[in-house]
């Protein structure tokens, strides 16, 4: 048990603190962390870019997921064959001889290491790496034992007797690829071999033990084929005899249904036809071979009668009786030959099979298939050197994306899970991953608050691929479903990706404060559209019945006054609304920049609001889950580090403009009557200050001029028609 007070070393990152594997003391007591701090408890072994063959080591029970429980495992188990732990942070693909801790198993392991460097043609090497193991034939070459449990011509010595024999299995049997590249052959095929050879023997020889089989000696083989030719031609015979047996009024129909089909087939010539005939003319109880035979039959009816009815001694004429004797007589050969075993060995000379057939040549071949298993333990050692150089070059590697996200969160660097980088729209997405089902992904991945864009990714030769990339930067207006990209896989193949679903989330604040008016850009555009498309196909359909039926004028009717009055009041509160704003922004004085800064926040604010939210929310998790990962930690990803994954494309600093547009945009917006709007702009903005200016130097008295005014309104105040006036306003107004 590794000791519980190692000092951990931790980072935050993703809005979660994280260890940070900095030592190969990190990695020796990696048991003694808290299962509580891992990044991650679980994750698939498919849709990665890592060694395939070191996640296969690390599965050990070949579910196809890597556990917690298989991590520590494989440190415990890297670190106890290595001198020093701290090797596994440089994550070389060589490993050096000397590394190798001689202590346990690991002398032995050492040796298998350099007979490995042998069998390559490199006995001096003083380390070996990951590429040593590409071509297993290479290491296993010129070995004749190896313990795949597959022996090849190698593994008979200077034996050529059993040479030859092992080379007549092998052209018996279907081959089996040794390690060691050689065409080879296993237990199940030697004794597949000799139970075949054992069973055709006996086969042949039962002839020799029952009589019966051959009772026309060598001439039985060829007397049934000639009754197997006509067999069923002849049992049709007896049965339409039979049926005119049981019925001799319809004798005369059937004849002459039989004369119709012979002149049909005599004027068309057709073969089958005359064929489906019966053999002889239906005019008894017994076939007579003296009679004139069907013309498509004739060659088999002679055989018959020559090998089978002179042979038996049955003259010219055949009856049921003797039919169903010539049956059973040929019936323990037609089982001999059906009980025929079925196997490779036909090419095989009977002498040859005779003479090497043997319990002795079997048992020789199975010794050499045991000895071919005894040196299992050897082999297996030269295994453990391959695990041991695997988890050299990629164990650090995968605990700096299963225990931590270390390597996701570090620039310049990629996580596992990163598959590779799509380009679209001007834009590269390096946050992809491979996908298998996209409705079981997307359910999951939009609940991480990313923009999501699935690509179907093909290539000529390839499956197709499915992958789901996130967009962190630029807008979202041009990528719609269809539109195509490249994808470039982590090995630098090329795929073509095309758009195919989209999870719709903000991508950026930017984005979100231009969203409200590009929303109400595409509703004026929609209605305009459609209100053009009205008038269009509202003047082709008076064009078109113009000539066709004039109608009658209709009566005119009288606007309704309640209608006008209604009209009037909205157009005038429409007017009002509008006019109050105009004069509450352009009543703020010096104040006007901020009251357009606040009529444009107030517009934009609450869509900012909202994405900020939710790009609060970004997280990697879903993304990861919905591939099959058990994700441990919240792995937000920011507006910073978004803008890491996702790069847009720039002009650089150095370049220039070579040419000029050869067809530049023709607006009616251009230069002259940008500057003409930004003067009148700036001449109503000084109007506006200046009235604002007036009007605050009225509502500010020179000082005096308050009593002035008082003093001057004083007899005014005498003045009885005054009095009446002030009286008269007080009074309600009549109704």
């Amino acid at each position: 048990m590794a000791s519980r007070s190692h000092r951990w070393d931790f980072f935050r990152a993703g809005g979660s603190v994280q260890v940070n594997i900095v030592s190969g003391g990190d990695i020796k007591d990696i048991d003694s962390l808290d299962p509580k701090l891992w990044s991650a408890l679980s994750c698939p072994t498919s849709g990665l870019s890592f060694d395939e063959t070191t996640l296969k080591l690390i599965d050990s029970d070949g579910d196809g997921r890597i556990r917690r429980e298989e991590i520590i495992e494989a440190c415990r188990w890297a670190c106890s064959h290595l001198k020093d732990a701290d090797i596994l942070l440089l994550s070389s693909p060589e490993l050096p001889l000397s590394a190798i801790d001689e202590g346990a198993d690991g002398a032995v392991m050492l040796k298998s290491a350099k007979k490995i460097l042998e069998n390559l043609g490199k006995p001096q090497a003083q380390s070996i790496s990951v590429a040593d193991f590409a071509d297993e034939s290479k290491i296993f070459a010129d070995t004749p034992f190896n313990a795949d449990g597959i022996i090849t011509e190698l593994s008979c010595g200077n034996d050529d007797d059993l040479k030859g024999v092992f080379a007549d299995v092998l052209a018996c049997s279907v081959p089996k690829r040794d390690r060691s590249g050689l065409d080879g052959i296993d237990a199940e095929a030697v004794n597949v071999f000799f139970d075949s050879a054992q069973a055709l023997s006996r086969w042949e020889e039962s002839p020799g033990q029952d009589p019966s089989i051959m009772h026309l000696g060598e001439k039985t083989a060829e007397a049934f084929e000639a009754l197997k030719g006509i067999r069923q031609k002849i049992d049709e015979w007896f049965e339409r005899a039979d049926i005119l047996k049981f019925d001799p009024d319809a004798c005369g129909q059937i004849r002459a249904q039989t004369s119709e089909k012979i002149v049909a087939a005599y004027s068309t010539m057709d073969a089958e036809s005359i064929k489906a005939l019966p053999l002889f003319a239906l005019n008894g109880e017994s076939i007579d071979f003296s009679s004139t035979p069907n013309p498509q039959w004739a060659g088999q009816i002679h055989s018959f009668k020559k090998n089978v009815l002179e042979t038996d001694g049955l003259g010219q004429t055949l009856t049921r009786s003797d039919w169903l004797r010539l049956q059973s007589r040929y019936a323990p050969y037609e089982q001999w030959i059906n009980s025929k075993p079925q196997n490779n060995l036909g090419a095989l000379d009977r002498g040859r099979l005779a003479a090497i057939s043997s319990d002795e040549n079997r048992n020789k071949l199975l010794s050499l298939i045991e000895k071919d298993e005894s040196v299992r333990q050897e082999v297996e050692n030269i295994a453990a050197v391959e695990k041991l150089v695997r988890y050299n070059a990629n164990l650090y590697m995968l605990l700096k994306n299963f225990v931590s996200f270390q390597s996701f969160y570090t620039r310049g660097l990629n996580g596992i899970f990163q598959f590779g980088r799509l380009f679209i729209d001007r834009r590269m997405c390096s946050l992809c991953v491979k996908v298998d089902d996209v409705a079981k992904h997307s359910a999951m991945a939009a609940l991480g608050g990313g923009y999501l864009v699935y690509c179907k990714c093909s290539r000529k030769g390839q499956p197709d691929i499915t992958i789901a990339a996130m967009v962190t930067a630029g807008d979202s207006d041009s990528l719609i479903v269809g539109r195509n990209g490249i994808f470039y896989d982590n090995s630098g193949a090329e795929w073509d990706a095309t758009i195919i679903k989209i999870v719709d989330n903000p991508i950026g604040l930017g984005q979100a404060f231009l969203s409200p008016y590009k929303r109400i850009a595409r509703w004026v555009g929609q209605q305009i559209s459609k209100q053009a498309a009205d008038s269009d196909k509202s003047v082709v359909s008076n064009v078109a019945t113009a000539n066709i039926v004039k109608p009658a004028a209709p009566d005119k009717k009288k606007i309704d006054v309640g209608t006008v009055a209604a009209l009037g009041v909205a157009v005038g509160g429409v007017t009002t609304a509008f006019g109050m704003v105009l004069e509450a922004v352009f009543g703020l004085g010096y104040w006007l920049p901020l009251g357009v800064l606040g009529i444009v926040l107030a517009i934009s604010l609450p869509s900012v609001l909202m994405a900020w939210m939710k790009l609060r929310m970004r997280n990697l998790a879903p993304l990861l889950d919905g591939n099959g990962w058990a994700v441990n930690c919240d792995a937000k990803i920011n507006a910073a580090f978004g803008a890491q994954l996702t790069k847009l494309a720039k002009i650089p600093v150095s370049a220039h403009f070579s040419k000029k547009d050869d067809f530049p945009s023709k607006s009616i917006i251009n230069k002259k009557t940008c500057a003409a709007a930004a003067a009148a702009v700036a001449l109503l903005a000084l109007i506006c200050l200046k009235c604002c200016g007036t009007t605050g130097q009225e509502q500010q008295p020179a000082p005096g001029a308050e009593t002035k005014k008082a003093e001057k309104a004083k007899p005014a105040l005498k003045l009885p028609h005054a009095q009446n006036t002030a009286a008269a306003a007080k009074q309600p107004k009549a109704r």
